[in-house]
């Protein structure tokens, strides 16, 4: 029975309890973070174009609102403020680095120094602040920018035109091949008609005239491929419109340096011949060898033969190469001994239309000592491409037409070897 009853009493309570009108509880107050993104950062020709996010930063007439971009460039920090009527969710700002201009929507909004054009592929850190009242939220970014590269292509360039596959080599690895943040450029040219000199001078033009404007750079990295590198030499070695402090790297890839044994033979080939009128084009005694490769029999030593002169080649190769200019050889390299692969000629024995070839390493076309400017058959070689080379770079038994597109990676590569990095220093971006 007491258990019963104390059973009955325990019941009650707890209906009693759970009768009672609970306590008042009192809400409590959301915090709101303020917050800030950066969207998207990247060089667009001369301008640096920022996108930047917010939320949190209530509406608040009596605070005061800003935003602050911060950037360090090589060796030039900048720092800009804009005064907010409000902050919006989403906000896009251009720095046009070359008049030091800021926009938004088109609209001058804020200014700030001048930054010099860039002279190396740069990486550089971009810190953006939001600020109303006491609220604040900072957002930081990496940005890459590289130098502009002109790609000079060989002869008869014009029946191909671009390659789709070394366009796509260099997209890959983070280069842009059209539109306004194009930084890779095709320089397509008439190369039947056009002398080496011609031909350069063309070039030198194209890069003033295309290239330099559409990009914030002081400096471009030129791939001159076969008669293209021949004419990228001409530029650099005599200084036409500044080329020898305006290239900063050079990548020559199957260039006939010291000639081709080839261009003598198609030269003297009759005209009922299939394509011998290619080697009587303007450009094509441009060819012909500068190192000795006729001899009347084998026991002669090779020489050059008197209808063999190429004077132009000849004082190019007597130029020296401007030292901070980085310099890679690409070449093509099949062992004329094994029978599968491009046989390229190196000499003449007898006189032709009878005359006897020998061989050597290279491409089909261009020996692989003549793209790297050794000596070859006694002569002197390149004393500007051999003291000067940072790599050379052996593409296997490639024939000639096809190097640009074998090494088109390794070229990227050799064009991505160095970066002036600001981002390690980005921690004093705050104190600029």
């Amino acid at each position: 029975m007491l258990r019963i009853v104390v059973s009955l009493v325990l019941l009650a309570g707890l209906l009693a309890a759970v009768a009672r009108p609970a306590a008042a509880v009192e809400p409590q107050e959301r915090v709101v973070v303020p917050q800030t993104a950066v969207l998207q950062a990247r060089m667009v020709g001369h301008s640096l174009r920022v996108t930047v996010a917010t939320a949190g930063f209530a509406a608040s007439e009596a605070d005061q609102s800003t935003l602050t971009v911060s950037a360090w460039f090589d060796g030039a920090p900048i720092r800009a403020t804009l005064p907010l009527i409000e902050i919006p969710s989403r906000l896009s700002l251009e720095l046009d680095l070359r008049v030091g201009a800021i926009r938004i929507g088109g609209v001058t909004v804020g200014d700030f120094p001048p930054v010099a054009p860039f002279r190396e592929n740069l990486r550089f850190p971009v810190e953006v602040t939001v600020r109303r009242g006491a609220l604040a939220a900072t957002a930081r970014a990496t940005v890459t920018t590289l130098l502009p590269v002109v790609i000079v292509p060989g002869y008869l360039n014009e029946w191909s035109g671009p390659s789709h596959d070394v366009l796509a080599a260099f997209e890959r690895r983070g280069y842009t091949v059209s539109g306004p943040r194009q930084n890779v450029f095709w320089f397509t040219y008439p190369s039947q008609q056009v002398t080496v000199p011609a031909g350069a001078a063309a070039l030198a033009a194209y890069v003033r005239a295309v290239v330099l404007p559409a990009t914030h750079a002081a400096r471009v990295s030129v791939v001159g491929y076969s008669l293209g590198g021949l004419m990228a030499r001409w530029n650099v070695a005599y200084d036409v419109d500044g080329w020898a402090t305006l290239v900063n790297r050079l990548v020559l890839v199957g260039v006939p340096n010291e000639g081709t044994v080839l261009a003598y033979v198609v030269a003297h080939a009759p005209s009922i011949v299939p394509y011998s009128g290619l080697g009587r084009r303007p450009a094509a005694s441009a060819f012909l060898p500068t190192f000795p490769f006729w001899r009347a029999d084998s026991t002669q030593p090779w020489t050059v033969p008197a209808d063999a002169g190429n004077e132009l080649l000849a004082d190019l190769n007597a130029q020296p190469l401007p030292s901070d200019i980085r310099l890679y050889l690409f070449y093509g390299s099949h062992d004329p001994r094994h029978a599968a692969g491009p046989q390229t000629s190196a000499g003449l024995t007898g006189s032709l239309p009878g005359a006897t070839l020998s061989y050597g390493e290279g491409d089909g076309v261009v020996l692989a000592a003549s793209a790297q400017g050794l000596p070859i058959g006694g002569g002197d070689g390149v004393t500007a491409l051999t003291e000067h080379a940072a790599a050379r770079i052996d593409l296997g038994a490639v024939y000639h037409t096809g190097l640009l597109e074998a090494g088109a990676t390794k070229i990227v590569a050799a064009l991505l070897d160095y970066f002036f990095d600001r981002v390690d220093g980005a921690a004093a971006l705050p104190t600029l």
